[in-house]
């Protein structure tokens, strides 16, 4: 029986982590799993209760940085994991019955690569999104319901699962962002131009509390240096300079760009990946009908 390992990265989520570890403890799986919070930097106490002798939720495995950014949590969370499944959730869900056997089934029996359920909005029951897209802006946009399992351009990091295997071969969440922004998109994009599949469930439903803004501070620039560099590591020329276009405004677009190109691995990465891929990024458009 395969053992998943439930990977939430958390900064400054108040009360909502503790709720969120109460739903996935309560709801209950059958598969065996483990727990593991990263407390990336938090600066409201949120992860305290998870320090105490006395926790009301024993066995859920702490592990504090400093702030390492978004995607690189993740990525320390499944080094410090050992489960077949590595499921990554956010620090503000709650889940249904099932939800964790159906993400593994999706992995195992089907041979997704990865597989997100639907995300539904917390306070409003009726809105549910179905694996996301883009939009000609590098926007983000969730899809509506597909009737059935389906493969979708990017599954949503609020809660995403995918075996360890493949989390290994394709080299796990972008280790060169900073803070926040495109981790899930990136990842997805990967393992598609890799040659896996993703997917959603839509009989999975995972109940997601959105925010109005940040609980920390994420800059614009931030968004775009993951952007560039995203687009330098997949992207032809003439897409990556949309994506440069895009974030024109910024005064210091020159300087970002610059960053990602000659003060990071960027290139040495984009040689890596053009080598290993099995689909190029005009096909990846193309097959999901994104205008970009």
């Amino acid at each position: 029986m395969a053992r998943a390992s439930i990977i939430i990265p958390c900064k400054n989520e108040g009360d909502l982590i503790k709720a969120t570890l109460e739903s996935i403890m309560e709801t209950g799986s059958p598969l065996p799993y483990e727990i593991i919070v990263i407390n990336d930097g938090s600066t409201d106490g949120c992860c305290k209760f998870l320090q105490s002798h006395r926790s009301s939720l024993p066995g859920v495995k702490l592990i504090n940085t400093t702030g390492i950014g978004s995607s690189n949590a993740r990525n320390l969370g499944a080094r410090r994991s050992d489960g077949d499944v590595l499921v990554f959730c956010d620090a503000h869900i709650t889940v249904a019955p099932g939800w964790l056997e159906g993400l593994v089934e999706g992995l195992l029996v089907r041979g997704a690569g990865a597989v997100s359920p639907g995300i539904a909005n917390m306070g409003e029951k009726s809105a549910v999104g179905y694996g996301m897209t883009w939009n000609e802006d590098l926007e983000a946009k969730w899809m509506p319901h597909p009737g059935k399992v389906a493969e979708v351009p990017i599954a949503p990091g609020g809660c995403l699962a995918v075996t360890r295997e493949t989390f290994n071969e394709v080299g796990g969440f972008e280790r060169g962002f900073r803070v926040y922004g495109y981790e899930d998109a990136e990842f997805s994009l990967r393992l598609w131009l890799f040659g896996y599949r993703v997917e959603v469930d839509p009989d999975i439903i995972v109940r997601h509390h959105f925010r109005k803004r940040h609980p920390y501070p994420v800059t614009l620039g931030e968004y775009g240096y993951n952007a560039i560099r995203m687009a330098i590591s997949h992207f032809n020329p003439a897409r990556i300079g949309k994506v440069i276009n895009l974030y024109s405004d910024l005064e210091n677009i020159g300087q970002l760009v610059a960053e990602v190109i000659f003060e990071s691995d960027a290139l040495e990465q984009r040689a890596l990946y053009f080598h290993r891929r099995k689909n190029d990024d005009n096909w990846f458009m193309e097959r999901f009908l994104i205008p970009l």
